[in-house]
């Protein structure tokens, strides 16, 4: 069985979430200080496993817009 391919992109600015639906009918709500605290940044990753830190303070933050990077990012 293939692995479950994303459908759809909901965008919620009021409720800063971003809902990624599947294939398979799955459907996930990522709220947006949730992917801003997780970001591959170099902010928040640093250059290597030790430069990992936590971001404080993303509570308030929102998403402004969603569009396609290269071949399969958002």
């Amino acid at each position: 069985m293939a692995d479950p391919w994303p459908t759809e992109l909901r965008l919620d600015k009021d409720k800063r979430v971003l809902t990624v639906g599947f294939d398979d009918g799955q459907s996930f709500a990522l709220p947006a200080e949730l992917l801003r605290v997780l970001s591959p940044s170099a902010e928040v990753q640093g250059h290597s496993p030790e430069q990992r830190v936590t971001v404080a303070g993303k509570k308030d933050v929102g998403i402004l817009r969603v569009e396609p990077v290269g071949n399969y990012a958002v």
